[in-house]
């Protein structure tokens, strides 16, 4: 016994004098960041088919993220991070598919972007590269609120149209980003990174309302749809300690 606990003593000497290591080559343990770069999204968020409802007809959009951290026995960190995803639409499909079905009414789409607002709570690590570069590795989760734009669809007949309602609904949500970062001033670094963020979220009684020569009419329908993006990103990092 007094031999396995000598043992563990001095493997957990050796532990801390190479965090010790790696702290004073990674950076400091508070740290305050930011970065923002072009979103991509995913799955049933990206998807721009008329015949199925999860379709989000999201397009390329934009995320920034403020993030936080310290590092707790030098070696990890706990981490936190709000982000922003916005992400315009692109309704071409959609509008050729309606100006299929109703031919002569010549129908142009509308709406706004979608806007998505998240808070996460995770783990991360950091590791000395070559060249001074120093590697991040963080894995998150937490809930975002995601907000749906409302579509329009409108035709040279004033009396036939197509509206789809916008929803805002909660969800949990997952969130992984790797970058690297490179020392530019004391304490400060600039970072250039990926993230990947994942959620499905279940959107209940969604409202269409149909117009067709002054006849309105409206159904509701709920689904699941994935909200998954990917993203690039360049930020800085400042060390507060």
């Amino acid at each position: 016994m007094r031999k396995i606990y000598i043992l563990a003593t001095f493997i957990l000497f050796t532990l801390n004098i190479m965090a010790q290591g790696i702290l004073s080559t990674v950076g400091g343990k508070l740290y305050v960041g930011i970065s923002a770069g072009p979103s991509f999204p995913l799955s049933s968020y990206a998807d721009d088919n008329p015949q199925d409802e999860r379709s989000g007809y999201a397009n390329t959009g934009y995320m920034i993220e403020i993030n936080g951290g310290i590092r707790l026995l030098n070696l990890f960190e706990i981490s936190v991070t709000g982000f922003r995803n916005s992400n315009g639409t692109n309704l071409a499909n959609l509008v050729n598919s309606v100006n299929d079905s109703y031919p002569g009414n010549n129908f142009t789409g509308e709406s706004g972007s979608w806007e998505i607002y998240g808070f996460l709570g995770g783990v991360g690590i950091s590791f000395p590269l070559p060249k001074k570069f120093i590697g991040d590795v963080r894995v998150l989760g937490g809930y975002q609120n995601s907000s749906s734009p409302e579509i329009s669809l409108t035709s040279n007949n004033p009396n036939t149209y197509f509206k789809i309602e916008g929803k805002t609904v909660s969800s949990p949500v997952y969130f992984g980003a790797a970058s690297i970062r490179y020392p530019v001033a004391n304490s400060l670094y600039v970072s250039f990174g990926f993230q990947y963020i994942g959620s499905s979220a279940k959107f209940e009684n969604v409202r269409t309302t149909t117009s067709t020569d002054g006849e309105v009419s409206e159904s509701t329908i709920s689904f699941d749809r994935s909200l998954d993006a990917w993203g690039l990103n360049v930020g800085l990092k400042y060390f507060i300690l």
